[in-house]
């Protein structure tokens, strides 16, 4: 199995349970490398599509941890027969997500921990987790690219409500203030010699603020 990159590798790093179940599993890469690792026992793979799921069941053919691995085609936590201890819900953006999320809790199938990397929408999903404790919510940068890693557990802070844009920094990281200052220079870029709208000044402004307590 190849490597994980730093976005899959700071995913596997939070998981440490029993029972594991990988939302949108695909490749199959989060699951299999946490059962190698040890950081699960037991992994509900699950996906949508049966087709994507077969990727899986190759993966964990070749390195040999099949004899763990539930495969479950399932639209969210819907099929599975209880509540894992930790769900992944990676690759996905966070309107989807919430939608996920509503449905498990409808079912009585939400687990006690959440690790959530939502590739869009991450101030919505937030939104949405105002009520909940959240123990971690940090950036992780590949390829150029920002990704937010939330851990939702039963300890934690609540979000406040500058929170939502560009979430808590915690554990803080230098890919957070690498992120805000790639959105300042495309504010800059966009709007060179003109006014910006009063939206995206707010947004500038909050952004310079959060800069200036590195």
């Amino acid at each position: 199995m190849k490597e994980p990159g730093a976005r899959l590798k700071a995913i596997i790093s939070e998981i440490g349970c029993d029972t594991l179940a990988d939302i949108g599993c695909d490749h199959g890469y989060i699951g299999v490398r946490a059962l190698q690792e040890g950081r699960a026992n037991r992994l509900f793979a699950v996906d949508i599509s049966d087709k994507s799921l077969d990727k899986c069941r190759r993966l964990a053919a070749e390195e040999n941890v099949a004899d763990k691995v539930e495969f479950v085609v399932s639209d969210g936590f819907e099929n599975l027969n209880a509540a894992p201890d930790t769900a992944v819900i990676a690759g996905m953006g966070g309107y989807e997500t919430i939608k996920i999320l509503k449905a498990a809790k409808t079912l009585n199938r939400v687990p006690e921990k959440l690790i959530l990397c939502p590739h869009q929408n991450a101030s919505e999903l937030r939104r949405f987790l105002r009520d909940v404790p959240i123990k971690k919510d940090y950036i992780v940068c590949e390829d150029k690219k920002f990704y937010p890693v939330i851990v939702v557990s039963d300890t934690g802070e609540k979000y406040a409500v500058n929170e939502f844009r560009y979430g808590k920094n915690f554990p803080e990281s230098r890919a957070y203030y690498d992120m805000l200052e790639c959105r300042l220079n495309t504010l800059e870029e966009r709007f060179s010699g003109r006014e910006m709208p009063e939206k995206m000044l707010n947004e500038y402004n909050d952004i310079k603020e959060l800069l200036c307590r590195r």
